[in-house]
């Protein structure tokens, strides 16, 4: 036998209604098919039968004794963190931090980019493209792939096609509007402020 351990990109999912959860489910669909997906709450034979019929993997958490990182943890991990923050006048001044990966081209379908550190992008991101960023992510362009960060906040313009996904919380499209925003975490959930 072999066994190998692997790192699992996962959606935690908190169940209430068939209606809702379909309506949910159809709206996020093309971003939670790739996830596994922990459902929390009682899961119907409807819900069974949608998610077996969109192919999408997932495991009921009643009696499973996983521990989820929550965000108490992560806001507690944050405050230990000593955030310094600077004026940055071009994007020469950018590359030179090396935890910051710089990318000025367009991020093209099919490609994936995956980063611990901080990811700032000064163009789109297109369809079937997917940037997952360990920490901070900017992303100055339309994104019509898929923008994941784990970091303290994300910076973004416009989603158009593309999903975008803050520490574990779908970004609504409807909140952007074309300005700059910065996006963090709050007690209430997502956090959206104006950075023009």
């Amino acid at each position: 036998m072999i066994a190998k351990q692997k790192n699992l990109r996962i959606f935690e999912l908190f169940v209430e209604d068939d209606e809702s959860f379909i309506n949910y489910m159809d709206k996020n669909l093309l971003l939670l098919k790739d996830y596994l997906l922990l459902v929390n709450g009682d899961l119907t034979q409807t819900m069974r039968e949608y998610l077996q019929d969109k192919g999408c993997c997932y495991k009921e958490m009643n009696g499973c004794k996983i521990k989820l990182r929550s965000k108490e943890i992560q806001k507690e991990r944050a405050q230990e963190k000593i955030e310094i923050v600077h004026y940055v006048q071009d994007e020469q001044e950018i590359e030179k931090n090396q935890n910051t990966k710089v990318i000025k081209t367009p991020v093209r379908s099919g490609t994936i980019v995956e980063y611990d550190g901080d990811i700032t992008i000064f163009n789109r991101v297109n369809s079937g493209a997917k940037v997952i960023c360990g920490g901070n992510l900017s992303v100055f362009g339309l994104v019509d792939g898929v923008v994941e960060c784990d970091g303290e906040y994300m910076i973004l313009q416009e989603i158009g096609k593309g999903f975008a996904v803050f520490n574990g919380d779908i970004v609504e499209k409807e909140l952007l509007d074309g300005k700059l925003k910065k996006i963090s975490s709050s007690e209430d959930g997502l956090l959206i402020e104006d950075l023009v």
